[in-house]
């Protein structure tokens, strides 16, 4: 299955040659970080000469924009798109079926694009703007979806009379801080459903209107 940056790449126009420098970064940044992996290394593993890198992209920083740039600019604003349409669309009868589809979609998401996350966590350690550059990118073009997407759970009593936002930070920080670790730093295989009911079950607790 062709992540989301791969189509994004098929549709900078760029050669065969330069996606697959690109791809090669991609992996070897993940892999062995930014500082550790050399344009020898990525010429190498795209199967090209370094001039065909210093020709596109100048620099390893350029390659490093290079992915960045349309992970921030792109990639993510259309899977967060196209994560609240199919959360309206679903019509889901509780609050907290809503919950645990999104948590699974969620860590679908960031099994399948693994390289891409690793890479761009690994570049708010340096650089923490970046996250917030993203947070308030996501911000100002979601709000008003989720507050429609929200305020159906709200009307029930189901949902805290919190602003969208609020509500979507909560929950952010707990899959956050479970999924740098456990799944976009570990290559090793998530017990999906265990992982959403245990995050369900936390989220509730806050969440949910006090009697």
């Amino acid at each position: 299955m062709q992540t989301i940056f791969g189509q994004a790449l098929d549709n900078r126009g760029l050669s065969r040659k330069q996606q697959a420098v690109l791809n090669a970064s991609l992996v070897l940044f993940a892999e062995q970080g930014y500082d550790g992996t050399s344009t020898a290394d990525i010429a190498h593993k795209a199967g090209v000469s370094e001039g065909t890198i210093f020709k596109r992209f100048r620099t390893k920083e350029g390659l490093l924009q290079a992915i960045l740039e349309p992970f921030l600019n792109q990639v993510i604003p259309q899977a967060a798109g196209e994560f609240v349409s199919d959360l309206a669309d679903k019509r889901f009868p509780h609050f907290k079926d809503l919950l645990a589809y999104g948590i699974r979609d969620r860590i679908d998401f960031v099994t399948a694009n693994r390289p891409e996350m690793k890479i761009f966590i690994q570049e708010i350690g340096k650089n923490p703007i970046l996250l917030v550059q993203m947070t308030n990118m996501l911000a100002d073009a979601l709000r008003e979806s989720f507050n429609d997407v929200f305020k159906v759970y709200q009307d029930k009593g189901e949902l805290v009379q919190w602003e969208s936002m609020r509500i979507m930070r909560y929950v952010t920080s707990v899959l956050i801080g479970y999924m740098i670790p456990n799944v976009i730093m570990d290559d090793m295989p998530v017990d999906k459903e265990h992982v959403t009911q245990e995050a369900v079950e936390f989220l509730l607790l806050g969440l949910t209107p006090r009697a």
